[in-house]
C-alpha cells in the first residue's frame, strides 16, 4: 500500500507543475528526463504517466464519469498494474482516489467474500484521505468488497472489490448518494463508485465513502495516473503491449470545459523508466498511451495537450 502514499506525493508536485505552466505558452515543452540506466532501473512503483486537468469548480457534485479504454490483456499472476481514471480527485478538501488494479488487497468483509483476509486478482477501488479518526466506519463496502482503513502511508481509508476486467471500454463513475448527520450534528454525504462495462451494460457497485459536508463541491482540477507497482519483479521487455485510452471527465453529466491538460512523466518520486508515451486523440475526446517494451529516447517531463499548439 506504500505506492499510494508516493502516487499522493508526486501527484502533489505535479499540482505545481501544472500551475506553473499556465504562465508560458501552450507549445513549450519541459526538458527531457534524466537518461535512465537500463540495467539500474529505479525501485517500484512506477508511475509511467500522469495527467492533469484545469478545468471550472463544481460548486453542486452530483457525479463523475471517466471512461478508460483498454487494448491489449494483463496477466494479473505477471504485472501489478493500476490504471486510475481517479488519480487524486477533491471534494470539500478531501481528497480520493480510484480505479481499476490487476491485484487488489484488503480485509475480507463477510462470509461472500474471497477466502482469506487477503485478495490476489483484478478488482475495482476507491479511496480517501482524511486524518486521526478515519476507520473502518467510513466505507460501505460490497457484501464481497474487502475493505481497509489505516495510517501506515497516511490516513487512508478503502473500499475494494473482485472485478474480472479485460480489452474492453469501461467507465469509472462516481455518484452522490445519500446524506446523514452523526450524534454529534455533523453532515455527511456517502458516494459511491460503480463501473460499467460498456460491451454488456452491466453496472457494477465497488463501495461507497463517507465525506464531509452536505453538498459537495468537486474543485478545480482533477489527476489520473498509470502506474506499475510494487511486489512483482518486471522486465520491460516482456511487458503485454497494451494502448489505454483514457477519456477527458463528464461532471453532473456534462463534458468539462478544458482549460489545460498537462501530461507528465514525473522526473521524482516514484520515477519511471520511459516506457509508455501519450498524446490527444485527434478528435480530443481521449488521451491514449502506449505501453513499450524497450526505453523511450527523449521522452519529456511534461507536455501541454490543450490548449493545443497554435491555439
Amino acid at each position: 500500500m506504500n505506492r499510494f502514499l508516493s502516487a499522493l506525493l508526486i501527484l502533489a508536485g505535479t499540482v505545481l507543475s501544472a500551475e506553473t505552466q499556465t504562465t508560458v505558452q501552450a507549445t513549450r515543452i519541459e526538458p527531457a528526463m534524466p537518461k535512465i540506466d537500463a540495467e539500474h532501473l529505479p525501485n517500484l512503483p512506477w508511475h509511467m504517466m500522469n495527467l492533469w486537468w484545469d478545468m471550472p469548480e463544481t460548486p453542486d457534485f452530483q457525479s463523475l464519469d471517466i471512461d478508460v479504454r483498454i487494448k491489449g490483456e494483463v496477466d494479473s499472476s505477471k504485472l501489478n498494474l493500476y490504471i486510475a481514471p481517479v488519480g487524486i480527485g477533491e471534494f470539500n478538501g478531501t481528497k480520493f482516489y480510484g480505479g481499476i488494479q490487476s491485484n487488489i488487497g484488503g480485509n475480507r468483509v463477510s462470509e461472500d467474500g474471497k477466502d482469506g483476509a487477503y485478495h490476489k486478482g483484478k478488482g475495482a477501488i476507491f479511496s480517501r484521505w482524511g486524518n486521526k479518526d478515519l476507520d473502518t466506519s467510513f466505507v460501505r463496502p460490497a457484501s464481497d468488497g474487502l475493505i481497509e482503513a489505516a495510517g501506515y502511508e497516511g490516513d487512508f481509508a478503502s473500499g475494494r472489490r473482485p472485478y474480472d476486467w479485460h480489452e474492453g471500454t469501461y467507465t469509472y463513475s462516481l455518484r452522490k448518494l445519500t446524506y446523514e448527520k452523526d450524534k454529534d450534528g455533523k453532515e455527511w454525504t456517502w458516494v459511491g463508485a460503480f463501473v460499467t462495462d460498456k460491451a454488456t451494460g452491466q453496472f457494477t457497485f465497488i463501495s461507497s465513502l463517507k465525506f464531509p459536508g452536505r453538498t459537495l463541491t468537486f474543485w478545480g482540477r482533477h489527476s489520473a495516473f498509470i502506474e506499475i507497482y510494487g511486489g512483482k519483479q518486471v522486465d520491460i521487455a516482456k511487458l503485454p503491449a497494451l494502448e489505454i485510452g483514457i477519456s477527458q471527465p463528464r461532471v453532473n453529466g456534462k463534458t468539462v470545459e478544458v482549460k489545460r491538460l498537462t501530461l507528465v512523466h514525473p522526473p521524482k518520486g516514484p520515477v519511471s523508466p520511459p516506457i509508455m508515451s501519450g498524446e490527444l486523440s485527434v478528435d480530443g475526446s481521449e488521451i491514449v498511451f502506449k505501453l513499450h517494451q524497450q526505453l523511450i529516447e527523449g521522452q519529456k517531463q511534461s507536455t501541454v495537450l490543450i490548449p493545443t499548439a497554435g491555439k
